[in-house]
């Protein structure tokens, strides 16, 4: 089912034929890197996923597939840690494919996401965090809008080297000043 569309992607369910994307996405050394910081990607077998699937009911992790117009999976994006008393979530996404990175579909997934969020949530705020080398990510984070609230200084751990953490937020005010612009 689809959820969300933005001008370049679709955003929809995750289905369990998904599921060799999301493998592949994730065992893919570069792809993880700048996903999770993670250096070294294991090589996770597709059982893991299946299991993750079938238990994702009871998951604070809330995953969607996004697509291309055209249907092709290139990455996923989700939630989590969804606060109903403080009203929060966290945001996370990734393009696990990397011919598609730096053409604005990350972007265009972003905005596209955090409309479904505001819209169907009852939430006042949608947070994420990412590594400072992330300089990618950080910009397109900020063309949607979040800001660069504080930073955890040497958080992360890569490679033998200390990053620092970025903590970004958006709030309901923020979302609403930028899509009465639009």
């Amino acid at each position: 089912m689809l959820i969300a569309k933005g001008e370049l992607v679709n955003i929809r369910e995750l289905r369990w034929g998904d599921l060799k994307y999301i493998q592949k996405w994730s065992n893919d050394p570069e792809v993880a890197y700048w996903a999770r910081g993670e250096k070294n990607a294991t090589d996770t077998p597709i059982e893991e996923f299946r299991r993750w699937y079938r238990s994702r009911s009871s998951s604070t992790i809330k995953r969607f597939i996004i697509e291309t117009k055209d249907r092709k999976p290139i990455g996923s994006i989700s939630y989590r840690d969804y606060d109903p008393i403080n009203k929060v979530v966290v945001l996370g996404i990734h393009i696990g494919e990397k011919e598609y990175w730096g053409k604005g579909f990350g972007t265009d997934a972003i905005k596209a996401f955090v409309r479904y969020l505001f819209a169907t949530l009852d939430i006042n705020r949608i947070e994420l965090d990412t590594f400072d080398d992330n300089i990618r990510a950080i910009k397109a984070y900020q063309k949607c809008g979040f800001k660069i609230e504080g930073v955890l200084r040497e958080a992360k751990l890569i490679d033998g080297k200390f990053h620092d953490v970025i903590i970004m937020g958006m709030t309901r005010k923020d979302f609403e000043k930028i899509a009465n612009k639009n």
